[in-house]
């Protein structure tokens, strides 16, 4: 099933590859046109030109969606550093002489309390980044949560510098967290994307009417031209939210979050 999984774009080409030969040598090539069969009403050389305008429309897309990728790939690496910097700061605050004479700096600190506060933070993060919707009512909360543990600290008279150091991890994770929020939630432009459908419907009708010399040549390019544009479609569609974790063929490695979550179980505060 993984096998599957992970190749999709490559089994949905190739289907769809299969269909239009299908389609073009057991429904086309006995369709005529006043005499002329509908499986060679051009020539592949005049239409060479449009495969070549197509190509290049699907480059430039590809590219414009391929940078948002690349800024989304680092991402669950910033948010796990800031985790994990936020998680420093705590253990020095724990270790600092406190200041204060209330109350509550004389209180113990209630070490579960903070291990299961952080642990709840990165569970949400990791599930937020999971779902489908992607709520801002969810995760921007779910943020907030670590400076409660910095206010948590100020009042019992903790170091200063964890608790302005907790501050600006929480601030930059919520930077970075937005930043895939806004890339998840605004899809490419619509009319790009019809101008990709259109492209792919015509490239596909003009290989059904195409004549080729050879029933070889008209197989091979047929399914290869087929193939390529397919694929490039699906590649972009899947690109354009690389956080869909739906599509495990094409989305960002979380594994920078999972493996701070494991060592947060395993080691923190224990």
């Amino acid at each position: 099933m993984k096998f599957i999984t992970n190749r999709t774009i490559i089994i949905k080409s190739l289907i769809a590859a299969l269909f239009i030969l299908i389609i073009k040598n057991f429904v086309f090539k006995h369709l005529n046109l006043y005499g002329q069969d509908f499986h060679d009403l051009i020539e592949l050389s005049d239409i060479t030109i449009i495969f070549t305008g197509a190509f290049f429309v699907f480059g430039l897309l590809l590219a414009a969606t391929m940078s948002d990728f690349k800024e989304s790939e680092r991402i669950p690496g910033e948010v796990a550093s800031n985790l994990e910097a936020i998680k420093d700061w705590i253990y020095l605050a724990i270790r600092a002489p406190r200041t204060g004479t209330s109350d509550l700096c004389k209180e113990e600190l209630d070490k579960a309390h903070l291990r299961n506060e952080l642990l709840a933070i990165t569970d949400g993060i990791i599930d937020w980044i999971y779902s489908k919707e992607k709520d801002s009512n969810v995760i921007f909360p779910l943020i907030r949560k670590s400076n409660e543990i910095a206010y948590y600290f100020a009042e019992r008279g903790l170091d200063k510098e964890a608790i302005k150091g907790i501050q600006e991890n929480t601030n930059a994770m919520r930077k970075q967290l937005t930043r895939a929020y806004s890339i998840s939630r605004n899809n490419f432009i619509k009319p790009a994307y019809i101008l990709l459908k259109s492209i792919l419907f015509i490239v596909m009708a003009l290989l059904l009417i195409t004549k080729f010399k050879t029933n070889p040549a008209d197989y091979l390019v047929t399914s290869a031209v087929t193939f390529l544009f397919c694929y490039l479609y699906l590649l972009i569609r899947g690109l354009d939210d690389p956080f869909d974790i739906s599509n495990d063929e094409i989305d960002v490695d979380l594994k920078p979050i999972d493996r701070f979550k494991h060592r947060l179980q395993n080691d923190f505060l224990n």
